[in-house]
């Protein structure tokens, strides 16, 4: 008695070899197409959250430094500072002081401006520096002289 398998009909192993033989070339495709989405997402996150991590540095560099300039400190105690504040950068940040003698009196405004140009770590953000050119972030904090 024959199974419903097809189990001992003559030639029905060579239809089973024949299935999966196709099947085979099927995972390699999809996980060509299912890799590529994958690294960009990784990538992308990757280079979104070190630029994030760069931008607050920044921010968190000019308000020190604004913070230094109020308390009467000289223009090398401010730029040392808010260099400081953002050494884990690479390359520094540059520092504008306004104004340029770091004197005041109280009350006056004074700004401590940082900006920093941000390199991408991946090589998909390398891709997008070709489209956009480099980003440039910058900070400006400004504060009354004490």
């Amino acid at each position: 008695m024959i199974g419903r398998s097809g189990a001992g009909l003559p030639g029905s192993h060579s239809v089973s070899r024949r299935l999966r033989r196709t099947d085979r070339g099927q995972s390699l495709a999809e996980f060509a197409i299912v890799v590529p989405i994958f690294l960009i997402l990784v990538f992308g996150i990757v280079d979104f959250s070190m630029a994030l991590r760069a931008w607050l540095t920044v921010t968190n560099a000019s308000r020190e430094g604004a913070r230094v300039l109020v308390l009467g400190q000289s223009c090398s105690q401010v730029t040392a500072q808010s260099q400081n504040v953002a050494k884990g950068l690479s390359p520094s940040v540059t520092v504008t002081i306004t104004p340029s003698t770091c004197t005041g009196v109280s009350g006056d405004s004074m700004s401590v401006s940082v900006s920093y140009t941000y390199k991408f770590v991946t090589p998909l953000g390398s891709l997008a520096k070709m489209i956009t050119g480099p980003i440039t972030m910058t900070s400006t904090s400004t504060m009354r002289h004490e």
